[in-house]
């Protein structure tokens, strides 16, 4: 066959006969071969320009995302992907929304707070032609391609069927979220609060408080509500696990203690017993995905429903 009506079959070209085609598809098949992007990258002169808006921190899951998202820039160079990082603060839409109106990527994976001016500015790039994909938290009601992360209400289930396992007795569970206007957070919110309900309705759920994902802030909501009554549970949905392990240690009675993300922090305090379950996504699976997605997009390949879905590992003392 012709090299130009290859070329059309394995780069999703077009204006090639369906028997043509499978002709070239039995040959990739029979001969294994596997598309060298770096080559066909470089044969045609394109540069790819992924960009990541992400929050910004040298600690718990952001640090370890930024560490994830530079080992995948380093990697990408040499087949003509560009990766361009922007850190911005979480939970400051108005941050977010700035770092948005300067961008200028082929494509664009996004960790943001569902404000309507995030999905505002997320449809204004998708209507100038870059590819975006949502990164741990979605943003459902925008024109994202796709959303790359946990399912974090079947996340929040899991929380609270382990809880309530954990608990024979009936008492007060606290829940602390960096913020009730971040997608992620309040699903996780939702599949704990619904399993309780459904399975575990001695066990009496406080209203849920704010960390901002702050150490120092998280400790006081702790030491506050352990002072207004005895805690048997305590399931942390954000960040700031330090302040948790550091306000745990001091209570008089131990309650059981489930967060998310396996860090530094969150190992250490399963070691020690401070904490008792972590729920965690990996970082390094999430920023592959999501550039695995962004290549095929601009690429204009289809992305399968639901591919951008990253397990939900579990993890306790004798695991990690």
């Amino acid at each position: 066959m012709s090299l130009a009506t290859v070329d059309r079959v394995l780069n999703n070209r077009g204006g090639v006969s369906a028997k043509a085609e499978a002709r070239v598809r039995a040959a990739v098949a029979q001969t294994g071969y596997v598309r060298n992007l770096a080559a066909a990258n470089l044969s045609r002169r394109r540069v790819y320009r992924f960009c990541f808006v992400v929050p910004s921190g040298d600690t718990g899951f952001v640090a370890l995302l930024h560490a994830a998202l530079e080992r995948e820039r380093a990697r990408l160079v040499e087949e003509q992907i560009l990766i361009q990082i922007v850190p911005t603060h979480a939970f400051d839409v108005a941050g977010q929304v700035a770092a948005l109106r300067d961008l200028d990527c082929d494509a664009l994976a996004i960790m943001a707070s569902e404000a309507p001016e995030v999905q505002e500015e997320v449809d204004r790039l998708i209507a100038s032609g870059v590819k975006v994909v949502t990164l741990v938290a979605d943003l459902p009601q925008s024109g994202r391609a796709c959303y790359i992360g946990i399912d974090n209400v079947a996340a929040g289930r899991t929380a609270a069927d382990f809880m309530g396992r954990f608990l024979g007795e009936a008492g007060s569970i606290l829940m602390i979220a960096g913020s009730l206007s971040s997608r992620d957070h309040m699903e996780r919110l939702m599949g704990f609060r619904a399993v309780m309900m459904e399975r575990f309705s001695h066990l009496s759920l406080l209203s849920a408080v704010e960390g901002n994902d702050d150490a120092d802030t998280v400790e006081r909501l702790v030491m506050a509500a352990m002072e207004d009554q005895p805690l048997v549970g305590i399931y942390a949905i954000g960040a700031g696990n330090r302040g948790l392990v550091r306000a745990v240690q001091k209570a008089g009675s131990k309650p059981v203690t489930i967060v998310h993300e396996l860090t530094l922090v969150s190992r250490q305090g399963l070691r020690d017993g401070a904490i008792d379950l972590v729920l965690d996504q990996d970082t390094s699976t999430a920023v592959t995905t999501a550039v695995s997605m962004m290549r095929d997009l601009t690429e204009g390949r289809e992305i399968a429903v639901g591919s951008g879905r990253i397990h939900l590992n579990i993890y306790s003392r004798e695991n990690i």
